[in-house]
């Protein structure tokens, strides 16, 4: 099967943080291609040259803010799956984070618990829509 690895975008600008998902994720998912970023300027740029499969966005990033960012995502890589990935667990963030096209939504202290199944699932539907 000539497919290529899944690539998942962390876009998170607490540094810390980021490399913590990254690691998590390359230890969770070792055949995906696991990259990040600091800002949503960097992570709009990136997925020009590589159209990742999904990308995990913080709401609060400087510069343009991730709910932004997202619309900027579903319009110019309609492909890319956008899931928050916050501190905020509100309802009107969530609302928020769907309006602007977000596939899913997870709390940052919930993702050794929930981030992973919901890729899974996220992209389990891809591949089962395109095949």
């Amino acid at each position: 099967m000539g497919m290529t690895r899944p690539s998942i975008l962390v876009v998170e600008d607490f540094e810390t943080l980021r490399s913590s998902v990254m690691h998590w994720l390359r230890v969770r998912f070792p055949s995906f291609h696991i990259n990040g970023v600091g800002t949503a300027e960097e992570a709009l740029e990136l997925a020009r040259a590589s159209r990742p499969d999904v990308v995990l966005m913080d709401i609060d990033l400087p510069g343009i803010s991730g709910l932004e960012a997202t619309n900027l995502f579903r319009v110019r890589s309609p492909g890319t799956l956008v899931v928050m990935l916050t501190m905020h667990d509100t309802p009107g963030h969530r609302h928020a984070a769907t309006i602007a096209g977000a596939s899913a939504y997870v709390t940052k202290v919930e993702v050794e618990d929930k981030l992973g199944s919901i890729l899974e699932d996220l992209l389990g539907a891809r591949a089962r829509k395109s095949s």
